[in-house]
């Protein structure tokens, strides 16, 4: 059985339910389609601490991260609210999932 996690933008928390990641998941289509016929476990649904959080010093993230390695979370998923409107991936997202991988955990760019 997979243990994920999917990440989200803390700024579409205005707007987003999450219903499309989930369903997304649930259904195992578009980024969760390599787990069509798997077992998976959504362990964390997170999101990222703001724009002008240091991920590096942060006590709050590093905790999150820290969480994320003790329940044993395989493969995060970053949401599509993760992305600017002119598609590129926000440079704090990238920041947050280069230290997910260096705790060894694998990130997928993408939910729905």
């Amino acid at each position: 059985m997979k243990k994920i996690a999917i990440l989200t933008c803390i700024k579409s928390n205005s707007v987003c339910t999450g219903a499309s990641c989930l369903k997304a998941l649930n259904e195992r289509i578009r980024a969760f389609s390599p787990y069509a016929g798997e077992e998976v476990q959504l362990m964390a649904f997170m999101h990222c601490n703001g724009c002008d959080c240091d991920y590096d010093t942060d006590p709050g993230f590093l905790e999150k991260l820290d969480r994320l390695e003790q329940i044993g979370v395989e493969i995060v998923h970053a949401g599509i609210c993760t992305k600017k409107r002119d598609g590129a991936e926000c440079p704090k997202i990238t920041q947050i999932l280069q230290k997910i991988e260096e705790k060894g955990i694998q990130t997928v760019r993408g939910t729905h």
